[in-house]
């Protein structure tokens, strides 16, 4: 999958910098020599998957160059620092046996570390969509943003702080497809709507089948439309549909009900689309072979 920008555009950590925008931050000292024992990692840090590949080449150029530019960190305790951004300058630092490190001391809030850390890595490496997400999230929770403010604040646009949210809501499976970019943030913003069952489906076609972001887009219109033209022609009650509603969600797959009034008789119908699905709603229902 290509990967995507981060989102913001020509703005980035000079947005966190720029006084009119939050707080001054003061550096406290030039650029020196900190032991890398030292210094503990940040709890902002938005990153949870570093790519090998990646960090074996900042390694060589660090290994051929040294560390050109200086990782920053604040004070933390009696000879202790916490890192704000450069985290894997600072893996690379140790994994090459550097004792020492170029670093930055500023005085700086929770806050705007922590901004500064999404932003820090947003621009240099693009995080991945759920990682972006997981990092605005906890901005709006520990620090009570609304979205217009963290918008503000990050330099991002509202609606994509809000559609990167919504990707939190998928499914679990599709949440790691789209961690690990067997999947675009296309692709997965068109499955939101979906049921978690049928996210998975979907999501697995988008992965075998090799389907760009329009293909699954007009797969998922077609099945929305599908759905409802057979609401308008059952014109089902009410409470047959939210039956049918709540048996979908427990068991992953589509139910069908046909409930005649007069004789009170009926049947129940349950659709499944492969057989690793079937086998999934036959454990469901306590089969066993």
């Amino acid at each position: 999958m290509a990967k995507k920008k981060g989102g913001l555009g020509n703005k980035g950590v000079e947005v966190l910098l720029s006084s009119a925008k939050t707080e001054k931050i003061i550096s406290e000292q030039a650029s020196l020599e900190i032991d890398v024992s030292l210094i503990i990692t940040s709890p902002y840090q938005p990153r949870t998957i570093f790519e090998e590949e990646s960090l074996k080449s900042l390694v060589e150029s660090i290994r051929e160059q040294g560390v050109i530019q200086p990782i920053l960190v604040r004070n933390y305790e009696i000879n202790k620092y916490e890192l704000i951004a450069g985290e894997r300058r600072l893996r690379a630092a140790k994994i090459l046996g550097h004792k020492k490190i170029p670093a930055i001391i500023k005085t700086i809030s929770n806050e705007s570390a922590a901004i500064y850390a999404l932003l820090e890595n947003v621009q240099r490496e693009n995080l991945n969509p759920i990682e972006e997400a997981l990092g605005l999230e906890k901005l709006i929770k520990e620090f009570k943003f609304t979205q217009d403010k963290l918008a503000k604040k990050t330099g991002k646009s509202r609606s994509h702080i809000a559609n990167l949210i919504r990707l939190l809501s998928l499914d679990k499976y599709v949440i790691r497809l789209l961690s690990e970019k067997k999947i675009d943030m296309g692709h997965a913003r068109a499955l939101v709507s979906l049921s978690a069952q049928s996210q998975k489906i979907y999501a697995e076609k988008v992965v075998s089948q090799s389907l760009s972001v329009r293909d699954i887009e007009k797969l998922v219109n077609e099945k929305g439309n599908s759905s409802a033209k057979k609401n308008v022609k059952t014109n089902k009650d009410a409470q047959i549909s939210e039956i049918e509603n709540q048996l979908k969600e427990k068991l992953g797959v589509s139910i069908d009900i046909s409930h005649s009034k007069s004789k009170n008789t009926g049947k129940i119908t349950l659709k499944y689309s492969n057989l690793e699905v079937l086998e999934g709603l036959l454990k469901k229902l306590g089969y066993k072979k």
